[in-house]
């Protein structure tokens, strides 16, 4: 299981006791409660943005290389910025020229410490970053942190949460039921999209009207708190 699918269900099983299992995926594991064999479905609430085709893809298409991008730029600085000091990077999504905007950002945080600026807005391969550089040492040790701003995303919090619910209830509804022999059919959603609590995916939930066959579909926050929809 990924950390994320071991997180849920520690959390189902702080909520609700028993103890589970790796399951074969479909499901991602086994929840024995009560005598029961219950197949708990794990997956994550994460924003849909459009790419440039129109496409509706998961936000983390576009935000996870902007955020290797900053992680590799950290890698590679780390000698370069004194004790002290730590810069803050916000990086738009989707990156243009990823290899060059990766050496031109460098060059201007470098610009940014010889020269004493705590802030910088620079254009760089059509990319919009901007540079913030801060007093103090991060717990982490790292001396370059990143933000993502992405320009494909919707301010519409309740109408992102209901294409959020729509497309993992959907999709697994689609996956699971064919080969788990269980009392019940659990899917738990681990909420990655924090922007929505659960009354947000509540009021999606209902109004969508989404047709499967899950007993219990429930939303799990990371602060260990189980929501059932």
């Amino acid at each position: 299981m990924s950390p994320n699918e071991e997180y849920v269900l520690e959390v189902l099983k702080n909520e609700y006791g028993g103890h589970y299992i790796e399951g074969e995926d479909p499901p991602d594991a086994y929840l024995f409660l009560d005598g029961n064999r219950i197949a708990v479905e794990v997956t994550r609430l994460v924003e849909q943005v459009r790419n440039d085709s129109g496409e509706v893809v998961s936000r983390m298409t576009h935000d996870v290389p902007a955020m290797s991008l900053a992680k590799k730029i950290d890698a590679e600085m780390i000698e370069h910025i004194p004790d002290g000091k730590y810069v803050l990077i916000i990086v738009p999504a989707p990156v243009k020229s990823i290899r060059r905007t990766k050496e031109l950002i460098k060059s201007e945080i470098l610009q940014c410490l010889e020269n004493g600026l705590s802030e910088r807005d620079v254009v760089i391969e059509s990319n919009r970053i901007s540079i913030h550089v801060h007093d103090g040492d991060r717990p982490s040790g790292k001396k370059v942190i990143g933000a993502v701003s992405n320009r494909y995303s919707s301010a519409n919090i309740s109408e992102n949460a209901a294409n959020i619910l729509y497309d993992r209830i959907s999709s697994k509804a689609k996956k699971c039921f064919k080969q788990a022999e269980a009392s019940e059919y659990w899917l738990a959603l681990y909420n990655d999209y924090w922007v929505a609590d659960a009354n947000s995916y509540r009021q999606a939930y209902k109004s969508l009207g989404i047709e499967h066959n899950f007993n219990k579909v429930l939303v799990v926050n990371g602060y260990g708190e189980v929501h059932c929809l």
